[in-house]
């Protein structure tokens, strides 16, 4: 039930204020109050949520994730997530995730990403854009940023090869092949080869052998003889790789 009810919040918003800090003290939980406020006055609940005078409570800003839509149109959503992220650093992660969900194409998320994930940067960005136009242009973001280990790892955990081309087109060889084979072992059949070679150029085979430290599987090697057979040299040394090699 709202604690609320009977206020106006264009003209009590002190009392609103104490009644809610009330509640969060008694152990109480806000949401009821806080839908009644976003309902009635978005701009009142903006500034009871991100204002200077703000409770300072994480249950707080939990419930208030759950009216994100009417924060957003109180607020740029861009101010907004950074904001709540320095606000509640608990939930800084779960901030992360709807903000990539609901804006996967904005650029802000690549900054937001570094100061939030850390060596990780990029993951939670791009899992959330992996099924949105926006995901090659963001591997490309996220790469121009730095944030290799993000990318590799997006790499193993999907095996789309958008990560390995973005980070080869940005001249990171070592990582870029390391990718490859993650994205290989993750889904043998994925075009990597073909897609970092569009971005890098015609001659692949300085990345490619930078490939082989990596290799930890005759099956992953396999599909990687196979995906980059139109480089002779390179195709040779596989073969005689792959015949050395007794793990599946």
């Amino acid at each position: 039930m709202s604690a609320i009810a009977d206020l106006d919040p264009r003209r009590d918003l002190g009392l609103i204020r104490e009644r809610i800090e009330q509640q969060l003290k008694q152990g109480h939980d806000p949401s009821d109050t806080l839908r009644d406020l976003a309902c009635r006055n978005p701009i009142a609940l903006a500034d009871l949520v991100i204002g200077p005078r703000a409770p300072q409570d994480p249950r707080w800003i939990q419930a208030a994730l759950d009216s994100i839509e009417v924060l957003e149109e109180a607020l740029p959503p861009n101010g907004l997530y950074r904001k709540l992220v320095a606000l509640c650093p608990d939930l800084q992660t779960h901030v992360l995730e709807i903000a990539a969900r609901r804006h996967p194409a904005a650029g802000w998320l690549i900054e937001l990403s570094r100061n939030i994930e850390g060596q990780q940067a990029g993951c939670t960005h791009l899992v959330a854009s992996a099924g949105h136009p926006s995901f090659t242009q963001n591997c490309w973001a996220h790469a121009a940023a730095g944030h290799l280990p993000g990318l590799i790892t997006i790499a193993t955990q999907t095996g789309l090869p958008e990560p390995a081309a973005a980070i080869v087109a940005h001249g990171h060889l070592e990582a870029g092949a390391i990718a490859i084979v993650r994205t290989i072992e993750c889904a043998p059949d994925a075009p990597v080869v073909a897609m970092v070679a569009a971005a890098w150029g015609p001659d692949l085979t300085p990345v490619l052998r930078k490939t082989l430290p990596h290799l930890r599987s005759r099956n992953t090697a396999i599909a990687l003889a196979q995906q980059s057979s139109g480089y002779g040299d390179f195709s040779s040394l596989m073969n005689t790789l792959i015949g050395a090699m007794v793990q599946p």
